[in-house]
């Protein structure tokens, strides 16, 4: 697994609101192709945007390092939850509603899918669900244990996508959907079993 670290012209670099010794790995989406949610990291608010992931993996596998592990990118607006967490975002679009005068899928932005494959599952009022590649799941891992292994951060995963009380408290890798029930990230068609094996943990919250 190769990261690379994303500072081509075409975005420029990403600043850190500081620093601090990090506690556990948070997993989010971007919930638009990775080109756009670049885009928009970069020119929001005037280029005055810190809500910043340190990596994204996008849907080819490929790892971008946006921020150092150790750097605040702000991206819950909670120092409590900032100063410790390193965000990980995987390239999805999120939920779609159907389209059926248009024989497709739209998603939060009304962009509108012909060719998509969808994963079906209620879930938190949503229905329809943009799915992870091969490719993402093949990298996440190594990628997990790296930094898990570099930031002294426990090895242990919380093993499902549903809000947990007392997440604060966890050390180690959890989901942004665990944190609250107005998250829809990660959606269903994450694997948390293939996450949890690997792992290896037999402790679930």
């Amino acid at each position: 697994m190769s990261i690379k670290e994303f500072t081509v012209d075409k975005y420029g670099t990403f600043k850190s609101v500081g620093t601090h010794d990090k506690k556990n790995i948070i997993l989010c989406s971007t919930n638009r192709d990775v080109t756009n949610y670049l885009i928009s990291l970069k020119y929001r608010y005037l280029k005055e945007y810190s809500k910043i992931p340190h990596y994204i993996i996008t849907k080819t596998g490929t790892v971008l390092q946006l921020l150092n592990n150790t750097d605040v990118g702000y991206f819950f607006q909670n120092p409590d939850i900032d100063n410790e967490s390193i965000v990980i975002c995987l390239e999805n679009l999120g939920w779609f509603e159907k389209e059926v005068q248009n024989n497709g899928f739209k998603d939060c932005f009304g962009n509108i899918y012909k060719e998509v494959e969808v994963f079906e599952k209620k879930w938190r009022d949503k229905i329809y669900w943009d799915v992870f590649t091969e490719q993402q799941k093949n990298v996440i891992y190594p990628l997990l244990e790296k930094i898990c292994t570099e930031n002294n951060i426990k090895k242990r995963f919380i093993g499902h996508n549903t809000k947990v009380k007392g997440f604060n408290k966890f050390e180690g890798v959890l989901i942004r959907s665990n944190i609250s029930q107005r998250y829809l990230d990660l959606n269903p068609s994450f694997d948390c079993e293939y996450l949890t094996k690997k792992f290896d943990n037999d402790e679930f919250i």
